[in-house]
């Protein structure tokens, strides 16, 4: 059962229900909606509103409304809810900030501060020796500059932000395809990989044109990806580590697996992102333990109560396993429009 509880209050048996999270997104996402007979009352929920969502009494996120929708006939009234975590913040501002000096987990810290968002962190990280935001989106530099450290940033249950490494636990649950895995999906989404990865940056301390290069074998013709580094990677592992971090993210999302498996709890407790499974397919020859990397819990009245996992390697989420240093060019001096000083900015 899913239940919203918010100023002790508390609303169950919720018709149809979507909660979704990801390991490269900051905010959960939820969508919940029910009909009921007469005209019914408003939810009492404004925007300020910090609501608990919560699967089998577990709290599973921590979110304020985007809207919400009551439509109301002669004989019923439905209310639709669409929310995310209190990460979103980070994500939908724009703002400006200059840091300097500060490792990654303290700059997220002091961010997060800025935005009232919780949030935890279990790994260290180097020194960034200047983060700036020009009125841009706190989520795409925090991102970068945590993929650039071979870390993940991701949406917990209280609604906050945990700064950790990809988990390397042993597996929650073992899913075998025809007992628990209802059905699945293979794929292979090719148009997301490139034969050549370039990041381009710029030492403007020293004064030093820096890059770093990465290949993936697998592609076999010509298709370049590069890259613009935004100015907080060069602290945390430099060019190299964002090039080949690229690469592994890029082959990750195009070689997956999507499985369905009816309930949202295994034996431990609610599925979740960040943890590991092993997956048994004999028709694809697939026996081997994976990292869950999206998952969203649905209800209709179809299906029941489902949930749909994103499983890739772990390995995907590596870069490098230690900091490398960037190839250094020739020493110029940076006048030109495309030489500019390039800030925090979402490198896709």
């Amino acid at each position: 059962m899913v239940e919203i509880k918010f100023n002790g209050q508390r609303y169950a048996y919720w018709q149809q229900v979507h909660i979704s999270a990801s390991v490269d997104d900051l905010a959960a996402s939820v969508t919940l909606a029910v009909t009921r007979p007469g005209t019914g009352q408003r939810l009492g929920v404004d925007a300020n509103t910090v609501i608990e969502v919560l699967i089998e009494g577990t709290v599973v996120t921590t979110i304020r409304p985007d809207s919400i929708r009551r439509h109301v006939d002669a004989n019923s009234h439905s209310i639709d809810i669409e929310a995310r975590s209190l990460g979103r913040e980070l994500i939908d501002c724009q703002y400006s900030q200059t840091l300097s000096g500060l490792s990654l987990d303290e700059i997220v810290k002091r961010l997060c501060s800025t935005f009232n968002v919780p949030v935890q962190v279990t790994a260290k990280a180097a020194v960034v020796p200047d983060f700036s935001l020009q009125c841009e989106s706190p989520a795409n530099a925090l991102i970068n500059a945590a993929r650039a450290a071979n870390l993940l940033l991701y949406a917990t249950p209280d609604g906050g932000l945990l700064l950790t490494e990809p988990s390397s636990a042993a597996p929650v649950a073992t899913l075998v395809y025809g007992e628990h895995i209802e059905s699945y999906t293979v794929v292979d989404e090719y148009k997301l990989r490139y034969s050549d990865y370039l990041v381009k940056g710029y030492d403007y301390r020293n004064d030093l044109a820096l890059k770093g290069a990465v290949k993936d074998s697998g592609i076999t013709f010509f298709r370049p990806l590069h890259i613009m580094a935004d100015k907080t990677g060069q602290g945390v592992g430099g060019c190299d580590r964002r090039a080949t971090t690229e690469r592994n993210r890029r082959q990750a999302r195009a070689n997956r697996i999507d499985l369905e498996v009816v309930g949202w709890t295994h034996a431990g407790g609610v599925w979740d992102i960040n943890s590991q499974v092993r997956v048994i397919i004999p028709d694809e020859d697939i026996d081997g333990v994976y990292l869950i990397g999206d998952r969203a819990f649905t209800l209709d009245d179809q299906r029941g109560s489902m949930t749909r996992l994103s499983v890739m390697k772990r390995e995907a989420f590596l870069g490098d396993p230690a900091p490398g240093k960037a190839k250094r060019g020739a020493k110029h001096k940076a006048k030109s429009q495309d030489e500019r000083l390039i800030y925090a900015t979402d490198l896709e």
